[in-house]
C-alpha cells in the first residue's frame, strides 16, 4: 500500500498515535517503557507497553542499557534527563 493511500485512509478513518516515553525506578534501575496509544475517531482502540531498556548510574554518571534494538535513543535520553533534579545532568550511552 502506498503512504498516499495510507495516509488518506488515516485521515478518513481519523487514526492517529500517541507515544510516550515513561520511567519507573525498581530496586535501584530505571526502565523505560515506551507506550503506544492508537486512537480512531477520537476512541482508543489498542495500546503497548514495551520496556526499551535500563537506565542505571555508576560512578556518578547515568547510563542507558537497551534492551533491544532501540530506534529512539536520544529521545528516551532527553526524557530522562527531565526527570534529573538540577545539577544531576550527566549522562552516557551505554
Amino acid at each position: 500500500m502506498s503512504d498516499d493511500i495510507f495516509n488518506e485512509l488515516r485521515e478518513i478513518f481519523e487514526i492517529s498515535q500517541d507515544v510516550k516515553i515513561e520511567f519507573k525506578e525498581i530496586y535501584g534501575f530505571t526502565f523505560a517503557f515506551e507506550s503506544k496509544i492508537n486512537i480512531m475517531r477520537n476512541s482508543i482502540v489498542s495500546t503497548e507497553i514495551a520496556p526499551v531498556g535500563i537506565i542505571y548510574k555508576e560512578n556518578d554518571e547515568y547510563y542507558f542499557a537497551p534492551l533491544d534494538e532501540v530506534e529512539n535513543i536520544d529521545e528516551i535520553i532527553k526524557e530522562y534527563v527531565k526527570t534529573i533534579p538540577e545539577g544531576e545532568c550527566s549522562h552516557s550511552q551505554q
